[in-house]
């Protein structure tokens, strides 16, 4: 198991070892206080999102999930938002061969299938207004040390969540180029 405690928000948290089913990614946080408050927990590869959660509190009161890839969003997935205003939530990111069984303290928000290929996720990027207390890593071979630096591949995700932020691109060589023509 790997735990990554009170990180910053926005953050891009490395995964280290290649998703695959039984792998969780458990975020443990709370929401801020207000009506207009938003936060993403996102799965990245490079310029793509593989998958977007995202919990609305305003009007639509939502959890909207989707996949970006090449500019374009997927259709989206919506469901009931099952967060309160400033409490304390558990979102579990469960990976199954065909989908991600996403999970809100407990209940099951969506099995989210695949877009893109799961072996494709780099980071997991957090953004929004949510303060964070933990995000765990289990399931996986833990055959690296996950506290080394990593080479994405491209620059990296700094300034992910904020304004400026411009996604980074694959070197031309990149293996993982294969899994969005």
């Amino acid at each position: 198991m790997h735990n990554v405690f009170t990180p910053t928000v926005p953050c891009a948290i490395p995964i280290r070892e290649t998703l695959r089913p039984g792998c969780i990614i458990d975020i443990h946080g709370r929401v801020h206080t207000g009506d207009y408050r938003n936060f993403a927990v996102e799965l990245l590869s490079g310029p793509h999102i593989i998958l977007h959660v995202n919990f609305r509190f305003h009007e639509e009161y939502e959890v909207v999930m989707n996949s970006h890839s090449h500019g374009c969003w997927g259709e989206e997935i919506r469901q009931c938002n099952p967060i309160g205003h400033n409490e304390p939530f558990h979102l579990r990111i469960r990976v199954r061969p065909d989908y991600y069984k996403v999970e809100v303290n407990g209940e099951v928000v969506c099995r989210y299938p695949h877009r893109y290929p799961m072996e494709a996720a780099q980071a997991v990027g957090i953004k929004g207004d949510v303060i964070i207390k933990r995000v765990e890593f289990s399931g996986f071979l833990f055959s690296v040390d996950w506290n080394e630096e990593h080479d994405y591949g491209h620059a990296g995700y700094s300034a992910y969540g904020l304004d400026h932020y411009e996604p980074p691109v694959f070197h031309e060589s990149h293996a993982y180029n294969a899994y969005f023509c």
